[in-house]
């Protein structure tokens, strides 16, 4: 059997509707189903971008992944779903699961020029 490829990749976590910590570590958990994280950031609060509403929590991590870009992105889509993303309501995000790098392709151009993304960039740490 040929050994399987492992991809890198960086997702960021958002959530401003109900539980948001509680939303982080539902969408992390359900992530781990299949990317093997490393790292993990702390948990800020931002204010939303473009819009009046709540404030979000972000987070982010990264780790390695046997699927393709394609079928990463179907997963993180589901769980969106399944989370109860309303996408109809862009105010209200139960969750947002962003993949913003996958190996060396960089995606969400707009999300590498925020602050608090390049801010938690600084402060993954090693996950125990």
């Amino acid at each position: 059997s040929c050994p399987m490829t492992l991809h890198n990749v960086l997702i960021a976590l958002g959530s401003n509707t109900g539980n948001r910590q509680g939303n982080l570590s539902e969408a992390l958990v359900k992530c781990k189903d299949f990317i093997q994280t490393n790292r993990l950031s702390p948990v800020i609060e931002t204010k939303p971008i473009g819009h009046t509403y709540n404030p979000y929590l972000n987070q982010l991590f990264s780790g390695t992944t046997s699927l393709t870009l394609e079928k990463l992105l179907d997963n993180t889509k589901r769980i969106e779903n399944e989370m109860g993303r309303d996408r109809s309501n862009r105010g209200n995000v139960a969750i947002d699961i962003d993949i913003i790098l996958y190996d060396q392709q960089k995606l969400h151009f707009t999300d590498w020029e925020r602050d608090y993304i390049k801010q938690l960039l600084t402060q993954l740490k090693t996950e125990l």
